[in-house]
């Protein structure tokens, strides 16, 4: 006996097609709109109930009447639901088994019934699968019509053109045929009227399709033939699978259209005049594709990055195009174009490598894809990525083999510098943390000892004590505010040059100032700063970036030369002024000096002294944004000579 599967849907053409969708299968289908049909209904003990969820949302009596009658006659429920629908639903308090979620294929529709069922009556019993013979000449429309049927159950058979159809239809009569209308050899039009002559097959229902929508005369040529639909292949294909399903229940031909008169002589040449231009226009479309993908394929082979190989295995030649060849600097003439000529531009060290993995893919198929380094005409290696695949006969026998060389020296360049880049970061965040923590611990410790003077003696006994500790304390929060200003500059510095405050300034007041800062620093580094020349030196600068200029100079002389004098001068010219620092430290290597303005950079190893590698970085980008130069020369132990050039009339300006 058939499963009753009871369908309560909206009417319409959506629930013709689920019904045409489930009996297809052998399950009986009762269809309804009402819920207090389907509360009635539940007495029959259906195998199953599909209820549209936007049916319950909207009566209520109805849900009350099937909510009683599930619990007199239970029955799996099941709603046929998009998300929000789902969500409405649950309140009402229905025994809800499960959700089909909404929008879904027909076969999805099946496939979801097919998995709620009980076992026993999923394939019901004395229900034959029908077969449906798929003839189209593109293999992906083939293809992508049997995953459509798939859900369905339905036994495909395929053919590439109208004539191996008929021979296949002859062999093994189908229950219905899909063909495309326009194929090589005998189209889809020539296969129905070639099955309608045919007694044995006349009654076989034929839906012809095509990638377009078909137009006026393309159903007047179908009904013609005896073609029981025409339809356009989409990628959803409801609408196909839908008018199979709607074939196979008519069986025999059925007329699209009422047939009406005969269409005259003159009507019936215009129809073939039209077919034959529709086929020309299909044709020179065709051609016109293959030539345009020859020329894009010419396109790719020569303006591509990645040279190109085809290795004969039979006739024992190589083709390397003309970007490959030009890769290794080689000319078309002077490659022999042979297996052994490619082996012997190979690196030494990587020849084993190359030939076992060109070997594992030509014997056993696995996959080749090798790093090498191949000879360039200079005499040089370029490091290089070899794939390839082989394309084998009947018997499973390579008989060609084709595949790609890139040259990654580059990348691999730009992967090391990367790698380098990394890793100065990570030291630029361990030292950054480092740096940020040590005047935060003495800050506490500062204040913490501060707290204990004052429970100790008292604040009348304390004043001295606690000046003291609020000096180091203040420092300590200079500091901070030193470190993170820094930071924020590197962030600014990314996106543009630092902004300037142009103005009237004496260069010489604000080395001056400078100099008085960091008195109380050199003290502490036991450095002495001597002043040098310091004349009036009038210029458009940015008095604060300047003064971050000399205080960083003078900072970087203490840390690198304690102990040892400061040389500070200022040199005044015609159209600028020079600023020089001279300290008596360790000095610079002459391999670091050009290293040393940029960013996260620094002329002496981290675990020796401390500095987030920015304060150069920041001197130079804010030197450069005043339209001057630094230099620096250096004798490793006999300290350093810092030299700032800066125009008097500030940067230049720049017109948009």
């Amino acid at each position: 006996m058939k499963p009753t599967l009871l369908l309560v849907e909206e009417p319409g053409a959506v629930r013709e097609l689920q019904v045409l969708a489930l009996e297809s299968q052998g399950w009986r289908v009762v269809a309804l709109s009402d819920l207090g049909a389907a509360a009635g209904a539940l007495e029959s003990r259906p195998a199953l109930l599909l209820v549209a969820a936007g049916l319950l949302t909207v009566g209520a009596l109805g849900v009350e009447a099937l909510r009683g009658a599930l619990a007199r006659w239970p029955a799996p429920l099941h709603l046929l639901a998009f998300p929000a629908e789902a969500d409405a639903v649950r309140p009402l308090g229905l025994p809800v088994a499960g959700v089909l979620e909404r929008p879904s294929s027909l076969g999805g529709l099946v496939e979801g019934v097919r998995q709620v069922l009980p076992a026993e009556a999923r394939e019901p019993p004395g229900t034959r699968p029908l077969t449906v013979l798929v003839a189209d000449d593109d293999p992906v429309s083939r293809k992508l019509l049997q995953l459509h049927l798939l859900p369905l159950r339905f036994q495909v058979v395929t053919a590439s053109d109208g004539e191996s159809a008929l021979e296949v239809a002859r062999r093994r009569r189908p229950d219905a045929v899909v063909a495309d209308a326009m194929m090589p050899r005998q189209d889809g039009y020539r296969l129905c009227l070639a099955l309608r002559q045919d007694p044995r097959l006349a009654r076989v229902p034929v839906v012809l399709t095509q990638s377009v929508t078909p137009d006026e005369l393309d159903w007047r040529m179908a009904h013609n033939v005896g073609a029981n639909g025409f339809v356009r292949r989409t990628q959803e294909g409801d609408e196909l699978v839908g008018t199979l399903l709607r074939a196979l229940r008519a069986g025999g031909p059925a007329p699209l259209v009422p047939p009406g008169e005969e269409p005259s002589t003159e009507e019936h040449l215009f129809r073939t005049v039209r077919q034959l231009e529709r086929r020309v226009g299909l044709l020179e479309q065709a051609e016109r594709g293959a030539r345009e993908s020859e020329e894009r394929f010419r396109l790719v082979v020569n303006g591509s990055y990645d040279g190109i190989w085809d290795w004969d295995l039979r006739r024992g030649t190589l083709y390397w195009s003309p970007r490959l060849l030009e890769m290794l600097g080689l000319m078309p003439d002077t490659f022999p174009g042979t297996y052994d000529a490619f082996i012997e531009r190979v690196h030494p060290e990587d020849r084993r490598e190359v030939l076992s993995a060109m070997s594992a893919h030509l014997e056993r198929g696995a996959p080749y894809d090798v790093s090498l380094r191949l000879l360039h005409a200079t005499g040089g290696y370029r490091s290089c990525v070899s794939r390839g695949r082989a394309l084998r006969d009947e018997q499973g026998r390579p008989v060609r083999m084709a595949g790609i060389i890139g040259d990654v020296t580059e990348q691999l360049r730009l992967y090391r510098e990367t790698r380098e880049a990394v890793r100065a970061r990570d030291d630029f965040l361990t030292m950054a943390a480092h740096e940020l923590r040590t005047p935060l611990a003495a800050l506490r410790l500062r204040v913490q000892g501060a707290q204990g003077v004052l429970r100790a003696v008292g604040l009348a006994q304390a004043p001295q004590r606690l000046e003291r500790a609020l000096e180091a304390a203040d420092r300590q929060v200079q500091r901070l505010a030193d470190l993170v200003e820094s930071l924020l500059d590197v962030s600014q510095f990314q996106g543009g040059p630092p902004r300037l405050h142009l103005e009237q300034v004496d260069l010489a007041k604000v080395v001056r100032d400078a100099v008085t800062r960091s008195e109380a620093a050199a003290a502490r580094a036991g450095c002495q700063l001597v002043l040098r020349s310091l004349v009036s030196t009038p210029g458009r600068w940015d008095s604060a970036r300047m003064g971050q200029v000399v205080s960083h100079l003078l900072s970087n002389a203490m840390k690198f030369g304690p102990g040892k004098p400061v040389e500070v001068g200022l040199e005044h010219e015609p159209a600028g002024a020079t600023l020089v620092v001279r300290d008596h430290g360790i000095g610079i290597a002459p391999g670091r000096l050009d290293g040393i303005f940029h960013r996260f950079e620094r002329a002496v190893p981290v675990r020796h002294y401390g500095g987030l590698g920015l304060g150069l970085y920041r001197l130079r980008r804010i030197v450069e944004a005043h339209g001057g130069e630094v230099h620096v020369d250096s004798v490793p132990g006999d300290g350093a000579t810092f030299r700032v050039r800066l125009p008097l009339d500030g940067p230049p300006v720049v017109w948009a």
